[in-house]
């Protein structure tokens, strides 16, 4: 690969990032909406048209237990919930 070669394959890759952080954004406001409508529902699942979204809670816990002894991991280890929505064509 040539210098120009690389430059341009740099640059390809900067402008996908830039538009994916845009995307994602978007995608995080769309979730926001989902979620608001959910909550005032009372609901974990909605369908319109032909999809259908599902809320479930995750928790994931942040801590490599093989590094430290089992009285540190149940003392120190950080648990993080958060939803996770799937989308699902009809």
């Amino acid at each position: 690969m040539t210098d120009s070669e690389l430059f341009k394959t740099l640059e390809k890759w900067h402008e996908t990032k830039e538009k994916l952080s845009i995307l994602e954004e978007r995608l995080s406001k769309y979730k926001a909406q989902v979620a608001k409508e959910m909550n005032k529902r009372s609901v974990d699942k909605l369908s319109a048209g032909n999809f259908t979204v599902s809320r479930k809670r995750s928790t994931r816990t942040y801590l490599s237990k093989e590094s430290v002894p089992e009285s540190i991991w149940k003392e120190y280890a950080t648990k993080c919930s958060f939803d996770v929505f799937t989308l699902v064509r009809k």
